[in-house]
């Protein structure tokens, strides 16, 4: 086993053909942290006793206490593979949370990595945030390989035969390749053939790709390893009678039915050593009975006195780890079938790029992942400096690592960088800072190594980035200022549970503030805003997320300080439905200047388009085709379109110039725009972000004198008949919906399905979880309706149904705001009231000045 070595770390660090960026991704409790004991094993960061209990990704202490990944770890670990002496590799590998609440941690991995392992519970199959994590990585075009965990739970818990054994993982295998199908535009698959599929247990510390069992068998058979692997799965059997593989599962000579040759030589090998052990009786001196010695003895698998003393759980672990060990079919899939940074970013850079010219230096430089190009790095997220981070680093509580990755060019310390934040804009020089590097470092969990160079491919730390970013950005280096940043992350969740935060005491006001920002910094979806009143107000995925971000707050990032906490609530939306929505007008306080406007629903596929980034921001006239042939919009209006918004980029509302030969229009159109972004991102109804909503400027009486239609004229009047043509428009309010999954026995489904429906919930499907007494019900509850779900579940059900929420989609409440008896009506109220505004819900006629013109 490669200890860590620093001197080959450096060396590697500046060869990308020998680097490979991986992530590791799973639903929740699937077995990623054991898994990546086992490399870590492999590199001699963990004693062997440890490996699989370990769990050396989880530093975080609320990751200690709960038993799961909350957030991405680095650890950057010298491999050497297995099928070449002295052929070391750097693998940075990123162990990644499995609960949906921190998904947004799984986006800022697969950003910088280039291939995933992707795990899958065999006794569970691919479960709700498998789809998820599979989705997030073909978006960010990362290649995937397969480890089916867990197939001791098939032996020992379900008592599978080795034919049912089979038959599970032929239909994991058929889903997960169902999945990479439905999210990619190119052929992605895994096949056991192929050997990026791997079988077995991390908890345990053993696995298997088909080649080890191949190479067990070549000399055998008498045939090349490459060849048995072709008869070692799907339809093949030997037939011992003519001692000969065939595609027929009956003997041509005796007609007796064959096994799968997958079952014959490879499961029920470890089945068997299994049921001995089971069946053994421990001795005090260390005998085994005659079976197992002499099963061992044919493998070969060495055991010594101590561990035949074992119990018999203890006992099939040693002997399976000495039999088939993990680390060395993951470290061949990881080097053989995931690409290095130089293959990848050929297949990568047009997705990440943000320049038009796709053939300038910066874009070259990534595609070709040169270390000589301009100089292109991205940190995804920031990492906090704990006190044991490093000896040198005691003194920096408080203080961040910026997690980067080198995509093109050469990185030194001291070397002097552009920094250009989420919201660059070239033209205006927004968000652009100049620093330089402090030092740049390798992170092995918790801890970390200092390094002095890095060349593209490689994931490194960088310190003195902390007072400029937030939570990401793009590095150039100096002076290179026609270089376009990396595209920003999407996260699959939205942060809909909010809470509000404020300090007893307002003495500690300052400290307090100074807490929330570096909590903000620490997470990569949680947002931060301060109300009206003063108040700040949380912005988180879930009750799970909500609970670690206020322990974070409470035990490292304010501690000592007492934090009044206001009751989680859930953000909506606002939206109108009418698609003939009158016009309204509005005149500027003055009275010189009269607005007009109608506001009308945007289609629900266009608003996912442009929330995907898959309408043309940049192409005027192919966006124009688009919103006329699949969206059929008035020609006069596709290629008037003036803003975007809330975000200009990405915001499902949209701003459209329908005025017709309009004197002065473009001196105020930037007024218009900016009081546009300003009320799509508070609506009339209670101050919620508007969703999906086209304002169309109809027409306009603009004063002649430019002193009268100034901004202060124009802001004003605009917010005003944006509002009120909202509220003409049959506004309705937007609500976030879950998507519940809950696996439990068929004796309570009853209890499930009445919680669910209690709470305003809609069962979609119940199916049985085949080889088990369960059944997995999914449906879609509202986030308003979710809190406490957990526990009423288990109170209900004795602790047998455990849900998994996450985000689906937003749902439009249907009834009428205005009817006094209607739950959206008493809901707006209670969201008006608990924001200080007046209780009552406006009317369109409290914002225009005259009747709507028709």
């Amino acid at each position: 086993m490669v200890k860590f070595s620093k001197e080959i770390l450096e060396r590697l660090l500046l060869d990308s053909n020998k680097i490979r960026n991986i992530s590791i991704i799973a639903h929740v409790d699937h077995g990623k942290s054991t898994l990546t004991d086992q490399l870590a094993l492999a590199a001699g960061l963990v004693d062997e006793d440890a490996a699989g209990e370990k769990r050396v990704c989880d530093v975080d202490k609320n990751e200690i206490e709960k038993g799961i990944t909350i957030k991405s770890t680095s650890l950057s670990m010298v491999l050497e593979n297995p099928d070449k002496e002295n052929d070391h590799h750097l693998v940075n590998l990123i162990d990644c949370p499995g609960h949906i609440d921190f998904s947004s941690e799984v986006s800022t991995a697969l950003r910088i990595t280039d291939g995933a392992v992707l795990i899958v519970d065999a006794a569970e199959g691919c479960r709700g945030q498998t789809e998820t994590v599979i989705r997030q990585s073909l978006q960010e075009r990362i290649r995937p390989v397969l480890f089916i965990n867990k197939v001791d739970r098939l032996i020992e818990e379900m008592q599978f035969t080795e034919e049912e054994s089979y038959q599970n993982f032929l239909r994991i295998i058929e889903s997960v390749n169902a999945l990479l199908s439905t999210y990619s535009d190119e052929s992605v698959s895994v096949d056991p053939v192929d050997c990026n599929i791997a079988f077995g247990s991390g908890k345990m510390g053993w696995a298997f790709t088909l080649e080890q069992f191949a190479q067990l068998y070549s000399k055998k058979f008498k045939l090349p390893v490459e060849k048995v692997i072709n008869k070692l799965w799907g339809e093949n059997y030997y037939d011992h009678s003519t001692k000969k593989f065939t595609t027929e599962p009956y003997s041509s000579t005796s007609g007796q039915q064959l096994k799968h040759t997958f079952c014959e030589f490879i499961l029920e090998p470890i089945f068997k050593i299994f049921k001995l052990v089971r069946e053994h009786t421990i001795s005090s001196e260390g005998i085994l009975s005659t079976d197992l010695e002499n099963i061992i003895g044919a493998l070969s698998i060495p055991l010594t006195k101590e561990e035949k003393r074992k119990e018999p759980k203890l006992l099939a672990k040693s002997i399976m780890r000495k039999f088939l060990p993990a680390h060395k079919p993951l470290v061949q899939m990881i080097i053989n079938h995931l690409p290095s940074p130089k293959e990848a970013q050929k297949v990568r850079y047009d997705n990440l790029y943000t320049g038009e010219d796709l053939t300038d230096p910066y874009a070259t430089g990534i595609k070709e992942c040169d270390p000589n190009a301009p100089l292109v790095v991205y940190v995804s997220k920031m990492v906090p400096m704990h006190s044991n981070t490093s000896s040198s680093m005691s003194n920096n509580v408080g203080r961040f690592i910026a997690l980067a990755r080198i995509f093109s060019g050469s990185l030194t310390q001291s070397t002097k960088v552009r920094i250009l934040g989420p919201n660059y804009d070239p033209i205006a020089k927004k968000d652009v800072f100049h620093t330089s590097i402090q030092r740049l470092l390798v992170m092995v969990g918790k801890n970390t190594e200092s390094i002095t160079q890095a060349s593209c491919g490689a994931i490194v730390g960088i310190v003195g980035l902390d007072k400029y970013i937030i939570k990401s950005c793009t590095l150039t280096e100096e002076g290179q200022v026609a270089c376009m940043p990396i595209k920003n992350m999407k996260y699959s969740v939205s942060p809909v549970v909010q809470m509000g935060v404020e300090p007893v005491n307002p003495a500690d006001l300052s400290r307090f503030v100074e807490g929330l920002k570096r909590l903000v910094q620490s997470d990569p979806l949680l947002e931060c805003k301060q109300n009206d009143s003063g108040q700040h107000i949380l912005g988180t995925a879930g009750e799970l997320h909500l609970e670690i971000c206020l322990k974070n707050l409470e035990e490292e990032y304010a501690r000592g300080i007492q934090i009044k906490k206001s009751p989680p609530v859930v953000t909506f939306h606002e939206t109108v439905s009418n698609k003939n929505g009158d016009m309204v007008m509005a005149r500027s306080a003055n009275g010189h200047n009269r607005l007009y406007m109608q506001a009308e629903p945007i289609s629900e596929e266009l608003i996912e388009m442009i929330k995907e980034g898959q309408l043309p921001m940049d192409d005027q006239n192919k966006r124009a085709k688009i919103l006329e042939i699949d969206f059929e919009w008035d020609p006069s209006i596709t290629k008037r379109i003036w803003s975007f918004g809330p975000e200009a980029d990405k915001g499902s509302n949209i701003l459209v110039n329908a005025t017709k030969s309009v004197d002065y229009i473009n001196e105020i159109q930037q007024y218009v725009v900016t009081s546009f972004q300003q009320s799509s991102s508070s609506g009339g109804l209670c101050d919620e972000a508007m969703r999906g909503v086209l304002f169309k400027f109809n027409d306009c009486n603009l004063h002649a004198d430019s002193i009268h239609r100034g901004a202060g004229q124009i802001l004003q009047a605009t917010s005003r008949v944006m509002t009120a043509s909202q509220l003409r428009a049959d506004p309705k309010l937007v609500e976030p919906m879950y998507l519940v999954e809950v696996q439990c026995p068929q004796s309570v489904m009853g209890s499930v399905y009445s919680v669910i429906s209690n709470r305003r919930g809609v069962i979609k499907s119940t199916e049985m979880v085949i080889g088990t007494p369960l059944v997995s019900i999914t449906g879609n509850l509202p986030v308003l309706e979710s809190f406490g779900l957990t526990e009423e579940l288990r109170g209900v059900t004795q602790g047998q149904a455990f849900p998994q929420c996450s985000f689906s989609h937003w749902k439009v409440m249907e009834d009428n705001v205005y009817d006094p008896q209607s739950k959206v009506h008493k809901l707006i109220k209670s969201i008006r009231k608990r924001k200080g505004l007046k209780e009552d819900i406006p009317l369109y006629t409290d914002y225009c000045d005259t009747m709507p013109k028709q």
